[in-house]
């Protein structure tokens, strides 16, 4: 006999993880900074003879969200030519005119 109580599993997300190898620290370093602009963690990984990026999601799921809310945006404000810039402010986002 079959429970309906029973009948979802909850799996268990393995966060993915892939590496992007660049050819010098000051590169990784602002990479890190862009992809974290797109809810992506980069973590900087150096060797005696390379550089490699670790990147992943990042856990926060309200930070994906507004990194992916703000990325379409922007991309929104740029097809239109509008003269308004997006920034982060109290959890999501604020657009707003350039600063002079």
């Amino acid at each position: 006999m079959r429970n309906p109580r029973l009948t979802r599993v909850r799996k268990i997300a393995v966060p993915e993880t892939i590496n992007v190898d660049v050819p010098r620290r000051g590169i990784g370093s602002d990479l890190t900074e862009v992809l974290a602009a797109y809810g992506l963690h980069a973590e900087i990984v150096d060797s005696d003879d390379a550089c490699r990026l670790h990147v992943s999601w990042v856990d926060d799921e309200r930070e994906r969200l507004v990194a992916g809310a703000i990325h379409a945006i922007e991309a929104y404000l740029s097809d239109r030519m509008l003269p308004l810039v997006v920034q982060r402010a109290k959890g999501g986002a604020v657009l707003r005119p350039p600063a002079d």
